[in-house]
C-alpha cells in the first residue's frame, strides 16, 4: 500500500513543477516595454500635458475613481501613471477527486510607470513597478490537476505563503523606434499578458495557467535579468539573459546567477492573410543550471537497502513554435474581431519535468451588438510530463498526460467593472476522474 505522506509529497512536487516555471510568447515580447499592462487594462488614458481631463459620468469613465480632482491629469503630465486594480474570484470544483466546493480569493495590484523624460531626464528612459497582493483561498491543485486553474492566484502566493511582492522593479530605455532594453526584476507574466487573443495574466482573458502563461520549465514568473528587443520590417527579435532562479518574493540580488545563467532568444515574423494580421514565431531557451536527474538508476550492482544515489543532469533547454492570426476584424470598430492562437513546445525532458505541450484556442472582442468591449475565448491544452519522471514516481502513483478545455466570457458592466464567467473541464494527470471548475471573476479598475 502506498504511503499517504509520501504520495502527498509527490503531489506537491508535481504541483510545484507546474506552477513555478512559465513561458511567455507572442507579439508582446517583440516590444516588452509596451507589454507591462495586459490588453484591455489601459485604464484612463493619460491626457497630453495641459489638457483638461474629460468629465464623463461615473458609469462611462474608464476608472471608478475618475481623475482624482485633476490629480491623475497632473501626474500624467509629469510622466507618472498609476493603475490600481482589484480582481476577485469565486471558483470551485464541482466534479473530480478531492475537496469539492467553492472558494473566494482576490488579487489587489498597482502598476506604476514613470516616464523620466517628462521629469527632465533623457528621452526613452523609464521605470516600471508592479505591486501585487493576494488574499483569500484558491482551488489550485485540486482534482489531481498539475495545471493551476487560476493563474492570478498562483503568484506571489496565498493561503499561508508569501502573498505580497514587488513583482516588477525595472528600468527601461528605448533607442528610437527599433530597440529597447529592460534591466531589473521583471514579471514575465506581465510581459506575456498582451499575447493576441490570449494572455491577460489570468485577469483579462483565460484563467488556466497553460493557456494564460504556458510553462517551459526554464522561465520563472519573476526574473532578474536583461531583456533586449529589436524590430525590423520583416521580423522582430528578442534576446534575454537572466538568473534561472525565481525572483518571486525576493529582490533577486540575494545570490544572483549563483546557479548558472539562462539565455532566451525569439524571432517573430509578421504574416498577413487576406488583409488580416498575424504572427508566427520561434522561441529557444537554454540554461546552464544543473538539475537532479529524473532517470531512475538501473544498476544491478547497487545495494537494495538505502536511497539511490542522486545524479546531476547538466543544463536544460526548451523550444517552441507559436502563432496567432486574425480571422475577422470589424470595419466599423478595428478593436472588434476574432482570431486564433497556438503553441507547440518541447524540452529536454530531464531534468525538465515538463516534456512537451501544445495548446490552441480562439478568442475575440465585441461582435455582439452594443457589447463592443466584451471579450471571450475558448482554448484546449495538452501537456506531457517527462517519461523519466513518470517512471521514477510510478512506485508511488500513476501519472498520465493531462489535457483541459476552458471557456470564458467577460461582460463589461461599465468600462471600469468587468464581470466574467469561466468553465474548465480537465482530464487530470494524477487522478482518474475528470475535474470540472466553474468560476466567476470581477475586476475593478480604480
Amino acid at each position: 500500500m502506498k504511503n499517504p505522506q509520501t504520495t502527498f509529497t509527490a503531489l506537491k512536487v508535481l504541483l510545484a513543477v507546474a506552477t513555478l516555471t512559465f513561458a511567455v510568447s507572442g507579439r508582446a515580447l517583440d516590444d516588452p516595454e509596451e507589454a507591462t499592462t495586459p490588453a484591455n487594462t489601459d485604464g484612463e488614458s493619460t491626457p497630453a500635458p495641459g489638457t483638461p481631463a474629460p468629465s464623463p459620468s461615473w458609469l462611462e469613465r474608464d476608472t471608478l475613481t475618475g481623475d482624482w480632482g485633476g490629480g491623475r491629469t497632473w501626474l500624467g503630465s509629469h510622466g507618472i501613471t498609476l493603475k490600481p486594480r482589484l480582481t476577485q474570484f469565486v471558483q470551485g470544483m464541482t466534479a473530480g477527486e478531492g475537496d469539492q466546493g467553492f472558494e473566494y480569493g482576490a488579487k489587489l495590484d498597482l502598476l506604476l510607470k514613470a516616464d523620466f523624460s517628462k521629469l527632465g531626464l533623457w528621452n526613452g528612459f523609464s521605470m516600471t513597478v508592479h505591486l501585487e497582493y493576494n488574499f483569500g483561498k484558491s482551488v489550485n491543485g485540486r482534482g489531481g490537476t498539475i495545471a493551476p486553474v487560476n493563474t492570478a492566484l498562483v503568484v506571489p502566493g496565498m493561503e499561508g505563503g508569501d502573498a505580497f511582492d514587488l513583482s516588477s522593479v525595472y528600468l527601461g530605455q528605448r533607442f528610437g523606434d527599433s530597440f529597447s532594453l529592460l534591466v531589473g526584476k521583471i514579471n514575465t507574466i506581465d510581459l506575456g499578458a498582451r499575447r493576441a487573443f490570449a494572455g491577460g495574466a489570468g485577469i483579462d482573458s483565460f484563467w488556466n495557467l497553460f493557456l494564460a502563461a504556458p510553462p517551459t520549465g526554464v522561465l520563472p514568473p519573476a526574473i532578474l535579468g536583461l531583456l533586449l528587443s529589436a524590430k525590423a520590417d520583416f521580423a522582430s527579435f528578442g534576446f534575454w539573459i537572466y538568473d534561472p532562479l525565481s525572483a518571486t518574493n525576493k529582490t533577486g540580488f540575494e545570490a544572483p546567477f549563483s546557479e548558472g545563467v539562462t539565455f532566451r532568444g525569439t524571432v517573430d515574423f509578421p504574416v498577413t492573410i487576406g488583409g488580416l494580421r498575424g504572427r508566427q514565431g520561434i522561441v529557444a531557451l537554454y540554461s546552464t543550471q544543473d538539475g537532479t536527474s529524473l532517470e531512475t538508476p538501473d544498476d544491478p550492482l547497487l545495494p537494495e537497502p538505502g536511497p539511490a544515489p542522486v545524479a546531476i543532469q547538466s543544463a536544460r533547454f526548451f523550444f517552441a513554435y507559436t502563432f496567432d492570426q486574425q480571422l475577422y476584424k470589424s470595419k466599423s470598430n478595428p478593436k472588434e474581431g476574432v482570431g486564433i492562437f497556438g503553441q507547440f513546445g518541447i524540452s529536454d525532458g530531464n531534468p525538465n519535468a515538463l516534456y512537451w505541450s501544445t495548446l490552441v484556442g480562439v478568442g475575440g472582442t465585441g461582435l455582439i451588438p452594443s457589447r463592443s468591449i466584451d471579450n471571450w475565448g475558448a482554448g484546449f491544452y495538452y501537456v506531457s510530463l517527462s517519461p523519466y519522471l513518470k517512471q521514477s514516481i510510478a512506485p508511488l502513483l500513476t501519472v498520465r498526460d493531462e489535457m483541459g478545455f476552458e471557456f470564458f466570457y467577460n461582460f463589461a458592466v461599465t468600462p471600469w467593472f468587468v464581470l466574467g464567467a469561466d468553465l474548465q473541464i480537465i482530464v487530470p494527470a494524477i487522478a482518474t476522474t475528470n475535474a470540472v471548475f466553474p468560476g466567476l471573476r470581477g475586476m475593478i479598475r480604480f
